[in-house]
């Protein structure tokens, strides 16, 4: 498990670049600033669940996409964050990553961040006993990881229950190893069987409602494919700014002034805090300031990404394959991995309403 706390400074390195590039789009909301969490100081986020959540300033939301990859959904919303020049954090279900792994490689080299959500996604995790709670935990990253090695990428160190169901034992697992808890702040209820101008709709009224946060969302869901383009350009209407949420270290957030202008160093606070400018990373923080005052302060250099460490988990077992005869809730047959990417999971939608192009 140290290797997933180690590597996740990799990806870390990864989001910052990407925030920095200039966005092609001009009315796109793109992504205001990169914040990093480190999970020994913040290791369980989210007020649904948990008295701390991100360190977001009001206005400042977090796109969270859980149960995933899955195309076509999972491309479409991979298409829309980036004609919006937004990033984002995939919480991935291994045994989906194992299933459909260049669609999860299109998303780490889209600069996105890569959580994980469990191996298969069991719908009670509670329920399990604890050796096979934490094996769906040690093999959602082994998996996950082994996709990404390919490619140089690695996971980040967070980690979503599924059904967001947890215990002390589990969550008492995770910080022994370094590893973030996520739930939310809102949700939009977009695993039920909502038209896609509801699950909006939903979104917007809960992030209004509460003035920023981690939004919940399913990349796995056409409903939420749909929607996404006219959610950001809402938010953007509404004077919602994007947030990129990395792994590090140190509690720092990036804030460039403009799309592809440079970014500056802040650190990340309390929501509506005022933000205090470090000399150095790692270095003690000058006195608080606004975050007016900090557009003019050069971001520190950032030091060249380490070689990756060695992978110390075990190598994932193959994903078995689908089970045709096996019977989906209703009692529809399984004919296609599509229709079923996990044995247990939330409902969703997927019948001859959705739109052709998700068919």
């Amino acid at each position: 498990m140290r290797s997933i706390l180690l590597a996740g400074a990799l990806i870390a390195l990864a989001g910052a670049a990407h925030a920095e590039d200039a966005c092609p789009n001009p009315d796109a909301i793109g992504t205001s600033r990169v914040i990093t969490i480190d999970p020994k100081q913040t290791p369980f986020l989210g007020n649904l669940q948990y008295k701390t959540t991100a360190p977001l300033q009001k206005g400042e939301v977090i796109l969270t996409f859980d149960d995933g990859p899955l195309p076509p959904m999972t491309t479409r919303v991979l298409d829309t964050l980036a004609r919006e020049c937004v990033k984002a954090t995939f919480f991935i279900v291994g045994r989906m990553a194992s299933a459909y792994p260049a669609e999860l490689q299109k998303t780490a080299e889209a600069g996105h961040t890569i959580g994980t959500h469990s191996q298969t996604h069991p719908l009670i995790f509670p329920k399990l006993k604890q050796p096979a709670g934490i094996q769906e935990i040690e093999q959602g990253f082994a998996s996950t990881n082994a996709v990404l090695a390919p490619i140089g990428a690695h996971t980040a160190p967070f980690f979503r229950f599924p059904g967001l169901g947890r215990t002390k034992f589990y969550e008492n697992y995770t910080q022994e190893h370094g590893i973030a808890v996520f739930s939310v702040d809102a949700v939009a209820d977009d695993w039920l069987h909502l038209k896609p101008e509801e699950v909006m709709k939903r979104a917007l009224d809960r992030l209004t409602a509460k003035g920023y946060g981690i939004l919940l969302l399913h990349d796995i869901q056409p409903s939420t494919a749909v929607m996404l383009p006219n959610l950001l350009k809402e938010l953007k209407a509404r004077g919602f700014k994007i947030v990129h949420m990395v792994y590090g270290e140190n509690p720092v957030a990036e804030a460039p002034a403009a799309p592809g202008a440079p970014a500056a160093a802040t650190i990340a606070t309390a929501p509506g805090a005022p933000i205090a400018i470090p000399s150095a990373v790692g270095a003690p923080a000058a006195p608080a300031t606004t975050p007016e005052a900090t557009a003019s302060v050069p971001a520190p250099a950032r030091p060249a990404p380490a070689p990756a460490p060695a992978r110390t988990v075990a190598a994932p077992k193959p994903a078995p394959p689908p089970n045709p005869t096996q019977a989906l809730p209703g009692g529809k047959a399984l004919t296609d991995p599509v229709e079923t990417p996990f044995n247990l999971f939330w409902p969703r939608l997927m019948t001859n309403t959705a739109p052709p192009s998700l068919r």
